[in-house]
């Protein structure tokens, strides 16, 4: 198996080039969920190369989920595999070449810790203010870079969060919703559309982020692909 050609038309990317996929071989990430957004990220970012990508998630695949989660099928749904199994499984088919491992369990106070401090880089794709806080508030401590995303009906948000260098999630929003006070898509629906647009952007920029680039986003990128 060619490693270069894998990778080839990535790295006639300036930007990136040959140097740059060494440091995302290198590299680790974890994705703290494994529904719409965290399938996307965790697909764009495998078959970009990035040395070990960790996946968290404590739920099932329910054929509702098809209709934009991509890295599962039908026959995941008649073997019964939780999302993060299934998505391990499904990446290491298409990407040997890394690492991935799956958590089976809730993201809690007990383990956003270790998962945080493991990894070079967090991705948000969680569906609760809960877990987000906490995730915060981890990074803020052991001064790791993490992305905040989130999708529902037809509109999307992605912001990279860097301690010392970009507001954190507090910040910007310094009460957190409070449970049920927010829309979520089994109350507003959500269209495959905006997720492919947000974990792009969100997966782009982690790469910028591992590479230490200097065109990091510092800023929140909104978008709403029906209006």
């Amino acid at each position: 198996m060619n490693t270069t050609d894998r990778y080839a038309r990535q790295t006639l990317f300036a930007p990136l080039g040959k140097e740059g996929q060494e440091r995302l071989r290198a590299s680790s990430v974890a994705i703290l969920g494994c529904g719409a957004l965290g399938t996307g990220l965790a697909n764009n970012l495998g078959r970009a190369g990035v040395g070990r990508v960790v996946i968290a998630d404590r739920d099932y695949i329910e054929f509702n989920n098809l209709q934009r989660q991509i890295l599962f099928d039908e026959e995941d749904i008649a073997r019964g595999l939780p999302k993060a199994a299934a998505a391990a499984e499904k990446l290491r088919r298409i990407n040997s070449e890394i690492t991935v491992e799956s958590l089976v369990e809730d993201i809690n106070a007990d383990n956003i810790a270790a998962l945080v401090q493991d990894t070079d880089l967090v991705l948000d794709a969680t569906d609760n203010f809960e877990t987000r806080y906490l995730l915060n508030d981890a990074c803020i401590k052991y001064g790791r870079p993490w992305i905040y995303s989130g999708v529902i009906a037809s509109y999307g948000v992605t912001m990279n969060i860097i301690p010392g260098d970009t507001p954190c999630l507090r910040c910007v929003f310094p009460d957190m919703p409070l449970p049920g006070t927010t829309p979520t898509c089994d109350t507003a629906g959500v269209l495959n559309g905006i997720v492919g647009v947000i974990t792009g952007i969100a997966a782009t920029e982690a790469m910028k982020i591992l590479l230490h680039s200097e065109q990091v986003s510092r800023a929140m990128f909104w978008l709403d692909v029906w209006e």
